[in-house]
């Protein structure tokens, strides 16, 4: 695993730059906000990536399965686009529609793009876009070089959520992965986080 911080940052940045590619080649913000108001969040917002990753979230007055797909049958069509996954997640804590578009760009490499459409009185509405607002702001130099490093140590396939490596490092001071192991048995995630930097 790659723990050179210079190169992780470079690498970051020139995945993030892809990412802002995909984003307007797929049209997401333009295509979503016929059903309602499309929010980036995530990791491409804040320059914080390590893979291909997308994450929105849509509000609108009242989450319908049919106009989601309406949107995604669109998506589904484009050049590029793999497979769509979707979750009807309403009656769980989600409280939302989802949908997982996977788009394999022209460097071969698989996008996972996640879309939540929930509604505008969401219980946690806007968190995660205050999440990012908070990251922006608060983030210092050598947190996104713990946060790159960890991300990179962690690997995908220990499913970690970002807001918990993010939450451990700006809140915890962790550095190392042994000391994010600590920090996660200490400090179990909640299904739902809604810590702000």
């Amino acid at each position: 695993m790659e723990q050179d911080p210079q190169k992780l940052r470079q690498r970051s940045l020139a995945l993030q730059e892809r990412g802002w590619e995909v984003l307007g080649r797929l049209g997401l913000p333009e295509i979503w906000s016929g059903v309602g108001r499309p929010v980036l969040v995530g990791s491409l917002r804040f320059g914080l990536m390590c893979r291909p990753n997308l994450d929105m979230e849509i509000y609108t007055d009242r989450p319908s399965v049919a106009q989601g797909f309406a949107v995604v049958s669109q998506l589904a069509g484009l050049p590029g686009v793999r497979q769509v996954l979707y979750l009807n997640a309403l009656d769980t804590p989600d409280q939302g529609l989802y949908w997982r578009v996977d788009y394999e760009d022209e460097q071969g490499d698989l996008w996972d793009i996640d879309q939540w459409l929930v509604a505008h009185d969401h219980p946690n509405a806007g968190l995660a876009d205050g999440l990012a607002r908070a990251m922006e702001d608060k983030l210092t130099k050598a947190q996104r070089g713990a946060v790159l490093a960890l991300k990179e140590a962690m690997g995908p396939e220990r499913a970690l959520r970002g807001v918990d490596i993010y939450k451990a490092v700006m809140a915890g001071g962790v550095e190392t992965p042994a000391g994010l192991e600590q920090w996660l048995a200490d400090n179990p995630p909640p299904e739902i986080e809604t810590w702000q930097p």
